[in-house]
């Protein structure tokens, strides 16, 4: 079997890059296509002015000849695609019977754009019945899929992608010299209104928020807590937002809807009590009190709650710390799950 992958994904999104460093981990050749607001000397990268505001799906299908250029010249035997309403579209529409496609599904894919609207669910409908392998993160996005679509179940892969423990290991800090990150993307699922009124209270505790992307929305969360505007980082390099990670004693994911996050998965790898929002996925990785805490998304619950985790004794906080780390090594070790899609590729080629 040829082993050669293409990859439609964001040209810059840290998941893409460890997407081709699981491909190539597992013995396979990825060659990356995607569009990009960045100029590159990489010509099956296709320079576009892209929002981070969305509403971009008219550029993806304006270079959709480009796209079928680059599967015709490099002939792979996969195509690997990740985003439901651009690459995922795209990757759809230039699928020809002798390809297999791979489809990587965040959490936004089916906890929010399936059920958008009628144009988003038909879509969806196309889209993940042209796939010949689906990779949902959770088992919470899974049973949503297959609610809808139930004809999808045996394509499923449930698992997420994983992390390198051997890579984090270098992020490990026995001294917690933060106290609180917060890493999530700056748009309205994550709560940043909540999430500010609650560490207004704390503005004397060391506080890093994590990729302001000066949006109006980060702007306006930002003007009405002025004492917070030092702890926001704007956009930072990965390793940089690994290493508050790894020194911070307590991690915010408040997000209105998910899959499995990466970003909590490393912050509960290297050290971090999880404080994290009541929503199904959440709860696959997070036993209330525990290791780690499940409150509504409410800021006075969260400020009690950060209270309560900043007064735990070192005993209590090991205990959480030793119990994520064993979690993290069973079920979302990398190389285990990227030999477990090989796995599943060779059963689907049999």
């Amino acid at each position: 079997m040829d082993k050669k992958v293409l990859v439609l994904a964001d040209p810059i999104s840290i998941h893409t890059k460890k997407w081709m460093d699981g491909w190539k981990f597992i013995g396979y050749q990825p060659v990356l296509s995607g569009l990009s607001d960045r100029v590159s000397d990489n010509k099956l990268i296709f320079n576009e002015q892209i929002s981070v505001n969305g509403g971009n799906g008219i550029k993806y299908i304006k270079n959709i000849f480009n796209f079928y250029k680059v599967l015709k010249r490099e002939n792979p035997a996969i195509i690997n695609a990740h985003s439901m309403s651009s690459y995922g579209l795209v990757s759809a529409l230039i699928k020809r019977k002798k390809h297999t496609l791979v489809f990587f599904l965040p959490g936004s894919d089916i906890m929010i754009d399936m059920n958008r609207n009628f144009i988003y669910s038909l879509m969806s409908k196309f889209v993940l019945n042209r796939a010949d392998i689906l990779v949902s993160v959770s088992e919470t996005m899974t049973s949503h899929l297959v609610t809808k679509f139930p004809n999808l179940e045996s394509k499923i892969l449930t698992q997420q992608y994983g992390v390198d423990t051997n890579f984090l290991n270098d992020f490990l800090r026995e001294k917690k010299e933060i106290d609180i990150v917060t890493n999530r993307q700056w748009k309205p699922n994550s709560n940043y209104t909540v999430i500010l009124e609650a560490l207004a209270s704390f503005s004397e505790k060391i506080i890093k928020l994590v990729g302001n992307d000066n949006s109006s929305y980060a702007n306006e969360m930002l003007h009405k807590h002025q004492d917070l505007v030092s702890s926001s980082t704007g956009f930072i390099p990965y390793e940089e937002n690994l290493s508050y990670v790894g020194q911070c004693k307590i991690f915010i994911s408040f997000t209105s809807s998910d899959g499995i996050p990466l970003s909590l998965i490393e912050a509960m790898y290297l050290g971090a009590v999880p404080i994290v929002s009541d929503i199904e996925p959440n709860r696959e990785l997070i036993k209330d009190g525990v290791n780690g805490f499940v409150i509504p998304i409410e800021s006075k619950l969260l400020k009690k709650r950060i209270d309560q985790v900043l007064e735990l004794d070192e005993k209590e906080i090991e205990k959480i710390r030793i119990y994520n780390r064993e979690l993290v090594l069973e079920k979302f070790d990398f190389e285990k799950n990227f030999r477990k899609l090989e796995d599943r590729i060779e059963r689907h080629f049999e």
